[in-house]
């Protein structure tokens, strides 16, 4: 019994101090940028910049779940050759520094390589648009539904299908009445966890959209305007347009966070 108490004691101050790891720069940041939050919410420039982030991240967050929650399926329920290679690849974003991220998109799909020609030809632009930055923040947040969505396939008794299955349904049919029904809310937690990664991001977007048409003028996403504030303004007032990107981002994140957790 001491040795437990030992135990939990010394993991207790562990993970307190983890915690304060992850607390104390925020409230640093607020102690310091709180004072300009509104002043920050009043800049018409930098309110663009927070709507193109939220447009740019739910889109990665749909895409995440349109083309992620199929292959999550797939990657649960079957064993098959090359499976080892391509759970690698969804983890392959993870790993690639997001700066690298943007280069690649950049040479895939908006230069004379790859799809870059074909596109053009179409009238379709990927630099410096909201496509491409959904593209890169898609690229850099998909992984997380995947794996979410994975893991609770696999958690979810099988003989549910192969009951359905028996009484005359489809494997299209048992998915979306049997299967979905019950990942629910991981589909919805593991699309939560991709928007905000992907809203969080800045690496590829320096690359791919650093500044994005939108409407008859050019938005820089928030954190890059974020970065321009810092650059050319001085950390304080990065601050200020840091806090309040915080406050919108964490808002909605907790707010839906809380929703899935009232809903079990």
């Amino acid at each position: 019994m001491r040795r437990f108490t030992a135990l939990v004691a010394l993991f207790s101050i562990a993970g307190g101090l983890v915690l304060l790891f992850f607390s104390y720069p925020i409230a640093v940041l607020f102690l310091v940028g709180g004072r300009g939050l509104i002043e920050a919410l009043k800049v018409p420039a930098f309110v663009l910049a927070l709507l193109v982030t939220l447009i740019t991240s739910t889109v990665a967050a749909a895409a995440s779940v349109v083309f992620g929650v199929p292959l999550a399926y797939i990657l649960a329920r079957h064993s098959f050759r090359l499976k080892g290679v391509i759970e690698a690849l969804v983890d392959v974003p993870i790993a690639i520094p997001h700066i690298i991220v943007g280069v690649m998109i950049v040479l895939a799909f908006a230069s004379y390589y790859g799809l870059g020609p074909l596109l053009a030809a179409h009238g379709i632009k990927i630099v410096d648009t909201l496509i491409g930055a959904a593209l890169a923040v898609t690229y850099v947040s998909a992984t997380y539904t995947i794996r979410v969505v994975q893991s609770a396939v696999q958690m979810l008794d099988p003989e549910l299908e192969v009951v359905a299955m028996s009484l005359g349904a489809s494997r299209l049919r048992t998915f979306f009445s049997v299967v979905l029904p019950n990942i629910g809310r991981s589909v919805a937690s593991g699309a939560l966890t991709s928007w905000a990664r992907a809203a969080s991001e800045a690496g590829a977007l320096f690359i791919v959209a650093y500044e994005v048409r939108f409407g008859h003028q050019l938005v820089y996403p928030a954190p890059v305007a974020i970065y321009e504030a810092y650059v050319g303004l001085g950390v304080i007032s990065a601050a200020k347009f840091s806090a309040a990107m915080l406050v919108v981002v964490l808002g909605i994140f907790l707010a839906a966070r809380l929703l899935l957790g009232g809903h079990r």
